[in-house]
């Protein structure tokens, strides 16, 4: 079966950030919070 090497690197991605997080899915989003605070890009809301 083909796999996408894409979709392959972002599961490895998702898989290290929550080995990061110690699969703990509260400390996992806090993580990514804290990321998305430091990046120097306007993110956009639904709000």
């Amino acid at each position: 079966m083909w796999k996408d090497p894409i979709v392959q690197e972002v599961r490895k991605a998702g898989e290290e950030l929550a080995k990061k997080a110690n699969y703990d899915m509260h400390i996992f989003f806090q993580n990514l919070r804290t990321n998305e605070k430091k990046q120097d890009y306007r993110i956009v809301s639904r709000n």
